[in-house]
């Protein structure tokens, strides 16, 4: 009995680290994106597969999706001929930065802020 609590207990635990969300400290903060040319933007991403992208006063809305176990994808009325903007999903700290390739191959940054 003693053994099969103890498997029972080890599948709770591995199953838990699979289930994982990778993008979960998105969700209540900003990805502030710096493009190649300067330009910046705002992402929210949201748990419920919506996001925004605000740039000045206008505001792209827009679903992702994760791909896989490391791949999160976005698509908006931008990505519709080009299809989605797919980026490694890593699990991402407030104060990280990290390196993005732009749809159009060009190089961005990305920080993870803290709030909305």
């Amino acid at each position: 009995m003693r053994l099969f609590l103890a498997i029972l207990a080890a599948f709770g635990l591995m199953t838990g680290v699979a289930l994982a969300d990778p993008m979960a400290s998105f969700y209540e903060n900003t990805v502030e994106v710096t493009g190649a040319d300067g330009a910046k933007r705002s992402v929210l991403i949201n748990a419920d597969g919506s996001y925004s992208q605000v740039t000045g006063d206008a505001t792209l809305d827009g679903t992702w999706e994760m791909k896989g176990d490391a791949e999160a994808c976005f698509s908006s009325a931008a990505t519709a001929e080009t299809g989605p903007y797919c980026v490694e999903a890593i699990e991402r700290a407030v104060g990280d930065t990290w390196g993005l390739t732009a749809p159009d191959g060009s190089s961005e940054s990305a920080t993870l802020v803290a709030g909305r």
